[in-house]
């Protein structure tokens, strides 16, 4: 029982949006993302939803909420502040993020709380100018005892072209459990005012190695 719970866990938090990162919003700024993972499973298709959003509230502090949910399933609904740490100009940022929320799996809700640190740095290199970011968090949803230890990484491209290529990944590791990754290549698609457009294939080992079709939609305010 223990083992299938914790299957289900790991289903729900892999699927989170790989938005967060160490950059924080302009003041009254915000981003916004919806997306949609499809994958067939036992002759039906499931899908993985989440909202994602941001708002600069300060320089020096960024709000923000994360919502997944997949039905039948699991789901959350998580509200996080994310703060520099040292100057927040310099090339190599570093910030703090800490959040409060909520979850379920199947009709069992519980609370759960988020730490974490982030390291994202921009570059240049022959293909154009680029960014990799770097998110480590604890994370711990009550009533299970046990802690989840996250690392996730993001690389792409943003050199003024319309079209981009990008490389999630994310790993979730509870102590006793076999550790859960997902690898995403994903291609961004700029339109028109301030929306890019997100597809790609997600191949995640939570329960499951059926490959997914990701979708979503990202919008800058």
């Amino acid at each position: 029982m223990r083992a299938a719970l914790s299957i289900l866990f790991c289903c729900v938090m892999t699927a989170q949006s790989a938005c967060a990162g160490a950059w924080l919003r302009d003041p009254d700024t915000a981003f916004m993302s919806v997306s949609a993972t499809m994958r067939y499973l036992h002759g039906f298709w499931q899908s993985e939803n989440s909202l994602y959003g941001e708002f600069g509230l300060a320089p020096r502090v960024t709000l923000g909420v994360d919502i997944n949910e997949t039905p039948g399933i699991a789901g959350h609904l998580f509200l996080f502040a994310r703060v520099p740490v040292g100057p927040a100009d310099r090339r190599t940022k570093v910030a703090f993020e800490f959040g409060l929320g909520t979850h379920h799996r199947l009709d069992q809700w519980g609370m759960m709380v988020k730490s974490g640190i982030s390291v994202g740095r921009s570059f240049t290199n022959r293909w154009g100018d680029g960014w990799f970011n770097i998110d480590s968090a604890l994370e711990l949803r009550r009533p299970n005892p046990d802690p989840a230890f996250k690392l996730d990484a993001t690389l792409g491209l943003f050199s003024g072209r319309r079209i981009r290529p990008l490389l999630q990944f994310e790993s979730t590791y509870v102590p006793g459990n076999p550790l859960i990754w997902s690898i995403s290549p994903v291609v961004l698609i700029d339109g028109r005012n301030n929306t890019t457009w997100l597809i790609g294939l997600e191949r995640k080992t939570a329960g499951h190695s059926s490959p997914g079709l990701k979708f979503a939609t990202w919008r800058r305010f």
